[in-house]
């Protein structure tokens, strides 16, 4: 990042919003708020920046939470370019405004992968490999 551009970022908005920007994206941004979704992403344009990073997404998790599932698909497809609709506040009210089937409107929620809440399948079948026991054998 240049000093003239580090300069120009840090004379648009307070020192707080600064530090926020800076610290979850490590780079020196701002623009105008377009939206924020269920999860408190908050989303930005700024027609200033360059070509494909003129939308960006500050989010609402901490630096070292941040996932990509956290983005909900109608933002994604905003943030990346494949609409230039702005989506509404839910997931419901998107679905009516664009006429989509009511299995579209379910609630967005991330990837619980690597979590206590992530998905695990029950065997019922014995396993075919014992496990390794990793006690040690008295010496004589």
């Amino acid at each position: 990042m240049s000093l003239p551009r580090f300069l120009k970022f840090s004379l648009k908005q307070s020192p707080r919003q600064n530090f926020e920007i800076f610290r979850k994206l490590d780079d020196a941004k701002w623009g105008k708020l377009v939206g924020v979704d269920e999860l408190g992403n908050r989303y930005f344009y700024n027609p200033e920046e360059r070509y494909g990073r003129e939308r960006w997404c500050l989010p609402a998790a901490n630096k070292n939470d941040v996932d990509a599932s956290q983005i909900p698909p109608r933002w994604h497809s905003w943030l990346h370019r494949v609409t230039d609709e702005v989506p509404k506040a839910t997931a419901a009210e998107d679905a009516l405004a664009l006429q989509r089937p009511k299995w579209m409107a379910y609630p967005h929620y991330e990837n619980y992968t690597g979590t206590r809440k992530a998905n695990v399948t029950y065997n019922t079948m014995r396993p075919k490999i014992s496990a390794w026991d990793h006690s040690v054998a008295d010496r004589l």
